[in-house]
């Protein structure tokens, strides 16, 4: 999962070529693809995700399937300082995290996931990871509230997004409330700030 499509298909290429006893399934470049695949009945065994998404930071697709798939191993990638975002891929769920740079180094850290469960001693595997977060006290968007919050904070209007999603303007206004409540928010206005904070 990466926004970038061109260092997507080079990345897909070499993964490919450095593990040739695994399947690389086609790439995604939007973080609400990667919640649909890991959440369907063939979802696969790991995911490479990049932590800084156009649509969906990273981290918030990360813990959004974590939540619901104990079976998806997660590694995250970015190309900014891993040690800015490490505590972060843990509470999100993540079994490690590495810089995005050396497809090398990439397919050596996956190799360790699926050998160990994880590619770092400071992670839990996934099994471990969706328990405690289940564990936790739920206040994160289900994956519609993403959706809709992130087209309402793009601009479009609640007729828009219920025309685009083939659902009622009544259910898109019901989520977007939802959605600031668990943000803890006044009003749609302040929901749009929190949604950016949330993916900056």
């Amino acid at each position: 999962m990466d926004n970038d499509r061109l260092a997507l298909r080079l990345l897909s290429a070499s993964l490919k070529r450095l593990l040739p006893g695994c399947t690389v399934l086609a790439p995604v470049d939007t973080g609400t693809e990667a919640i649909s695949i890991c959440s369907s009945h063939r979802c696969p065994d790991l995911l490479l995700a990049d932590v800084s998404m156009s649509d969906i930071n990273g981290l918030v697709v990360c813990r959004t399937i974590r939540k619901e798939n104990w079976k998806t191993s997660v590694l995250m990638m970015t190309s900014f300082s891993v040690a800015e975002y490490a505590a972060e891929a843990v509470a999100s769920g993540a079994q490690g995290i590495i810089h995005k740079d050396n497809p090398k180094t990439i397919a050596e850290a996956l190799l360790q996931i699926r050998e160990r469960g994880v590619c770092s001693d400071c992670f839990l595997n996934a099994h471990d990871s969706f328990l405690r977060l289940k564990s936790a006290k739920n206040k994160d968007l289900s994956p519609r509230e993403m959706e809709i919050v992130d087209r309402w904070s793009r601009g479009r209007s609640m007729s828009d997004i219920a025309e685009e999603l083939s659902i009622g303007q009544t259910t898109v206004r019901t989520h977007l409330e939802h959605a600031a409540s668990k943000l803890g928010v006044a009003n749609n206005r302040a929901l749009i700030s929190a949604w950016m904070h949330l993916n900056r």
